[in-house]
Formats: structure tokens, sequence, C-alpha cells
């Protein structure tokens, strides 16, 4: 396995891991409240949670590894808000978890959607942005050591 794939399950793994979290606490939320009287949750809630999290979490594939204009990734960002909303949305429908007829149900799942995908999103991009900074940093010590390479460069 490539490194840039074993870079892509990691970061298909953690994304899979914060939107499983996200979700969680938008449903805990979420059932708060319209249903403040409580309710008996169906366990097939978990696993739906899980389905709905990792189809979401392929949305990652949206974005390639590669160098791209900032035009085409604010598009990408946005094909990927979308195919979100609709995986999201349609797993609501489809699961049960809200009545699509009521506005504030829709409402609060798309502020909950919107939540979810900021934070991680967020999150991501501080990993990337982490990354490039420790590769500039050690581009930089590799041209100030007249390009010679240490072996701990690739520990």
């Amino acid at each position: 396995m490539t490194e840039s794939m074993k870079k892509r399950m990691v970061e298909l793994l953690l994304t899979f891991c914060m939107v499983t979290t996200g979700s969680v606490f938008v449903c805990a939320a979420y059932n708060n409240i319209f249903w403040p009287q409580g309710t008996l949750l169906d366990s097939n809630i978990l696993w739906q949670l899980l389905a709905m999290a990792f189809v979401c979490s392929l949305g990652n594939f949206i974005h390639p590894y590669r160098e791209i204009s900032r035009r085409r990734a604010v598009f990408n960002k946005g094909l990927h808000y979308v195919y979100i909303n609709v995986v999201v949305l349609g797993s609501g429908y489809w699961f049960g978890w809200m009545d699509i007829e009521n506005i504030f149900m829709l409402a609060a799942m798309v502020l909950g959607i919107l939540m979810v995908f900021a934070v991680v999103s967020f999150v991501i991009w501080r990993l990337h942005m982490r990354e490039s900074e420790n590769l500039n940093r050690k581009l930089r010590e590799y041209q100030a050591g007249g390009g010679k390479m240490d072996i701990d460069y690739f520990e």
C-alpha cells in the first residue's frame, strides 16, 4: 500500500470517528428538542448512525491529493457539503428520523449538518496545515544542509 493511500485511509478513519461523534451529539440534541418528554430509541439507530457516518466519510474522496486551484478547491468543498446533505437528509428520510414536511425538523437537521461539517472540515484542514508546515520545515532544513539528508527525515 502506498504512503498516499495510507494517509487517505487514516484520514477516512479519523473523519468517520469525528462524524460519528458529531452525529451522536446532534442526535441527542435533536431528540431533546423534538421529543422533550423522552423517547425510546430503537437500537437500530446506532447501526444507522454508523452507516450514515461511513457513507459521509467517503465524501473525503471528492478532494484530490494534488495541487488544485483555489476555485476548484472551493467548488469541491461545496460539492462535498451538498453530498453530505444528501446523505444525511436521505438517511433521515429513509430511516424515519424526521418528518420531511416538518420545516423545523428539516431546519434543525440542516443546522446539525452544517455544524458537524464545519467542525470536521476545520480539524482536517488543521491537520493538513500541520503536515504542510512540517514538510516545509524539513525542506528548509534539507536546503540549509546543502542537500544532504539525514536518515531521521523518514522516521
